[in-house]
């Protein structure tokens, strides 16, 4: 059996990004759709996206959505509630 190495993450891709402690929901929201949106591009980048199902379908929507929860965290927070 042969491994396929040019389908393989780098460690550096795959491992997460150290962070500050979030200080909000917002704030742990805008980091978990940061290091999404940063492992999206890579693996599209690298050929891998859409190789099984539509993959490509599939994570852009939960990007657009996680960006409109973001938003409305956000709009929340400058209200004041």
């Amino acid at each position: 059996m042969t491994i396929d190495q040019t389908k393989t993450r780098l460690p550096d891709d795959a491992a997460p990004r150290p962070r500050e402690p979030a200080g909000s929901d917002a704030d742990a929201l805008e980091a978990a759709l940061a290091d999404m949106t940063r492992a999206f591009s890579s693996d599209f980048v690298a050929g891998r996206v859409g190789e099984r199902h539509n993959t490509y379908q599939h994570r852009t929507r939960v990007l657009r959505q996680l960006s409109g929860q973001l938003a409305t965290l956000r709009e929340r927070e400058a209200a004041g509630h």
